[in-house]
């Protein structure tokens, strides 16, 4: 039952309920366990979010600042966030400005944990609780590759889309913030090498590291600029996500 309360500890400090962190480090858990899958911690999961308090309380119980994941990522390599990165022990001078996407920002999350109820004997056994469907493992983000069509860097750039979130106007927005161009530029998203995608069933039929391309509109009559990357002006009925 040990794996059930480390995977429930990784679920805790991703959600941010400080209260299931600390209950579940008092029954022992492991703290610097490992997904099975994607070898993240709890600590990775803290760092991901910004999670101060959080972050704190699993490096008062032993969490290893330094452990990497299966892609040799530690907790300060997945962080954006410099109050969580000092904690880490990264100094001022040595932290980059790092891009936080819409989705990690505000992360449509309830915030608990189910490990029954709040108050409890000290010596209730917490493994018989069951787990929740969250994004805990490598298998609840989908990873696809995108580039802009004619674009003069030829090079795809990798982003992560959580599939409880798989939409297509998510998947678009998505694209837009790594990309750094504006939705309202775009014309559509094409699935390579030559399916228009148009509605979320396309959009989830998507597979592990499918490459797409977004089609920006043609430049407006008279407009002298070559450069995909429009002033926002040009856009001032749309929000800006970032």
């Amino acid at each position: 039952m040990a794996s059930i309360l480390e995977e429930k500890l990784r679920e805790a400090a991703c959600l941010g309920d400080t209260e299931a962190v600390q209950t579940l480090l008092t029954q022992n858990v492991n703290v610097n366990s490992q997904n099975p899958v994607n070898g993240w911690t709890a600590l990775h999961w803290a760092c991901k979010r910004g999670n101060e308090e959080i972050t704190k309380i699993l490096i008062d119980h032993g969490a290893n600042k330094q452990i990497k994941s299966f892609k040799g990522e530690t907790p300060s390599d997945l962080c954006a966030y410099p109050g969580t990165l000092e904690q880490l022990g990264v100094q001022q001078d040595e932290l980059s400005i790092k891009f936080i996407p819409n989705y990690i920002k505000n992360p449509p999350l309830n915030g608990q944990v189910d490990i029954g109820p709040r108050l409890r004997p000290k010596h209730t056994d917490l493994s018989s609780m069951p787990t929740t469907s969250l994004p805990t493992t490598q298998n609840d983000d989908l990873v696809l590759k995108v580039k802009i069509h004619g674009s003069t860097d030829p090079d795809f750039i990798e982003i992560e889309i959580p599939k409880w979130k798989l939409t297509y106007n998510n998947l678009l927005k998505i694209c837009c913030e790594e990309l750094e161009v504006m939705d309202c530029q775009v014309e559509r998203i094409r699935k390579l090498p030559n399916t228009r995608l148009r509605k979320d069933s396309d959009v989830k039929r998507l597979k592990e590291y499918q490459g797409l391309e977004l089609v920006l509109k043609a430049p407006a009559a008279g407009d002298k600029s070559n450069n995909c990357y429009q002033s926002i002006s040009t856009c001032k009925n749309q929000t800006i996500l970032y």
